[in-house]
């Protein structure tokens, strides 16, 4: 054996295929998975489920005609800047999820110069 080569231990698996995941870890992934769908889902329907009720002793529950906003809003810029941010949001959160499944891999052997 030649003295200035790092070898890996012969135990340590040295492939980088598919890594196993146990069931009690899947099973946990989807749960995840249906807990972040539910809060998504019931954070935009009180507004989505929501109904115009007419008053009691009222007309036919007709609503007065809305006054048409022409200016306002939000800049371009704004809505530009939003995008980008949460784009590099969803990037890092996904990095840093990525890294903390990731298990270690064994060592290459590297000749010593």
């Amino acid at each position: 054996m030649n003295p200035n080569t790092v070898t890996t231990h012969p135990a340590e698996p040295t492939s980088t295929s598919k890594t196993k995941h146990s069931a009690t870890a899947r099973l946990r992934w989807w749960a995840t998975a249906l807990a972040a769908g539910m809060t998504a889902f019931l954070a935009g329907a009180p507004a989505a489920l929501a109904v115009n009720v007419p008053p009691p002793g009222g007309d036919s529950g007709a609503s007065p005609a809305a006054r048409v906003v022409l200016a306002g809003g939000t800049p371009g810029w704004q809505i530009a800047l939003i995008a980008v941010g949460s784009a590099l949001l969803a990037s890092a959160l996904t990095l840093l999820a990525v890294r903390a499944t990731r298990h270690g891999t064994p060592a290459q052997a590297t000749p010593i110069a």
